[in-house]
């Protein structure tokens, strides 16, 4: 991957806030990261928008999907969705707004940065390369969201595993189909759910450079997260990522 430093991040690993800067204009770090708790509220209004995880773990049980009665075979084809640029372009603006709320500065750069590159396409050829997953399924956006998220969590700056990523992957796509509401959703509905948390990722990269010698942020905002995934329904405090998904802590 490029380490080249367009807005003066330097280079931990963090590969999807790094893919947003590769063919970006000039702009200031500081700019665009604005204030880190500024950014850190953002990521919370950010997280209201999104649907419910397909599944709540709770101390000793595994997840699984809920029990119903029988149903017509779903295809694991349905959690592809074709991109549209409207649903693209009103996920972009909703995300740059909600940084605005907190800082204009920073929600300029972003601005700017979406009009000079195709931020979705580099988030794309990152995650292909790094997990071999694309972002036009539910099951691989998911799987990548929540592994950054569950990392954060642990106050944690570095990337998960290809085989922790795949892992999840595997676990969220029978839940995820095994859920009436996600199955029905539209092209436009699951772009948008998808597309939306790919920019939550993109923040936890921010957060995960501007904090990374700030262990006391970085544990503050992991206590936030776990509060507030526990509202989208997967309590993070519960599980560990391992190669074969979330597993329950003993």
């Amino acid at each position: 991957m490029s380490t080249r430093t367009v807005f003066r991040f330097t280079a931990p690993s963090r590969a999807l806030i790094l893919a947003l800067l590769l063919s970006a204009a000039p702009a200031s770090a500081q700019a665009v990261g604005g204030n880190a708790s500024s950014l850190s509220s953002s990521i919370f209004k950010l997280m209201n928008q999104v649907g419910p995880a397909p599944t709540t773990p709770t101390k000793g049980q595994t997840p699984a999907p809920v029990t119903q009665t029988p149903a017509p075979v779903i295809k694991p084809a349905a959690l592809n969705f074709k991109v549209s640029p409207a649903v693209r372009k009103k996920v972009i603006d909703n995300f740059v707004a909600t940084i605005t709320e907190g800082s204009p500065e920073s929600g300029a750069e972003w601005n700017k940065l979406f009009k000079s590159s195709d931020v979705f396409a580099e988030i794309d050829k990152q995650v292909k390369t790094m997990f071999g997953l694309g972002t036009t399924n539910l099951a691989d956006t998911w799987a990548v969201y929540w592994s950054y998220a569950w990392l954060m969590t642990r106050s944690r700056t570095d990337d998960p595993t290809r085989a922790q990523i795949s892992g999840l992957r595997n676990q969220f796509q029978p839940l995820l189909l095994a859920i009436p509401s996600v199955a029905a959703l539209n092209d436009a509905q699951k772009q948008e759910m998808s597309d939306t948390l790919l920019l939550q990722v993109a923040l936890y990269g921010v957060l995960a450079e501007a904090w990374k010698n700030d262990q006391a942020s970085r544990d503050d905002f992991g206590s936030g997260l776990v509060s507030g995934t526990k509202q989208m329904g997967l309590d993070l405090s519960l599980v560990t990522l391992t190669d074969k998904g979330f597993t329950v802590n003993k």
